[in-house]
């Protein structure tokens, strides 16, 4: 009797989740975009353990769970990252104990790079530096291997870049912004998301192998201590 309620429970939990409504956050043509692909990443399994035998795969859903919120800069910190990550792990399967990041100090590019590589302010791997820009620094700890990675001049709309300019400085003035100005914003960065997602990232990105570099990190916190034990024996 205990399994058949036990199962009876799963299959109503999984038709909830199988029947999510989540158009209103991560819309049907962001789900069916061209270039919106999922990464694999391997992590330990368990706060003192060993690399896990499985690997999970994550994708730009599960970013914007995270973020909060599906936005122009979370998708193009998406699109930096994955194709970066493609680099230093060329058989596929990234190693989200073996990076770390430089990342400028911004709510997508920070959370994105947190969640996509593993690299945390308090592990010493990951360090905030605004010099950065609209982009990243990553690299495999294990090997050294180094890139930098931004879009492409031109591809971020110049108007949009000076919409948001105008929004910002009206807002840190202490003064209200009007409707019309968010839901202009609101839509170039949907059109740019599309754009995005949609296009080649060879034709989005410039992307830099950095020979001999040397990662500095935020010496505040201490070692990460759920990656010591993953290579020990089972």
């Amino acid at each position: 009797m205990k399994t058949v309620i036990s199962f009876i429970l799963f299959l109503l939990v999984s038709w909830g989740n199988f029947n999510e409504d989540y158009s209103w956050y991560y819309p049907e043509w962001v789900k069916k975009a061209k270039y919106n692909e999922p990464i694999k990443v391997l992590d330990t399994e368990s706060a003192l353990g060993r690399y896990a035998v499985k690997t999970k795969e994550i994708g730009l859903k599960d970013l914007v769970k995270f973020h909060g919120h599906l936005c122009d800069g979370l998708v193009i910190s998406y699109i930096e990252l994955k194709e970066v990550l493609k680099l230093l792990f060329p058989d596929s399967v990234i190693d989200r104990t073996d990076l770390r990041a430089v990342s400028k100090n911004g709510p997508c590019w920070v959370d994105a790079v947190m969640y996509l590589t593993g690299a945390r302010i308090n592990f010493k791997t990951l360090r905030i530096d605004n010099s950065i820009g609209d982009g990243f620094i990553v690299q495999r700890i294990s090997t050294g291997e180094a890139y930098s990675v931004h879009l492409k001049e031109g591809v971020f709309p110049k108007e949009m870049a000076e919409l948001e300019g105008k929004i910002k400085k009206t807002r840190f003035a202490g003064n209200p912004v009007k409707a019309e100005d968010i839901n202009r914003l609101e839509k170039m960065a949907e059109e740019l998301i599309r754009k995005l997602l949609n296009t080649p990232p060879s034709e989005l990105l410039e992307i830099r192998k950095l020979e001999n570099y040397q990662f500095v990190p935020i010496d505040l916190f201490g070692e990460r201590t759920d990656v010591l034990n993953k290579n020990m024996p089972r």
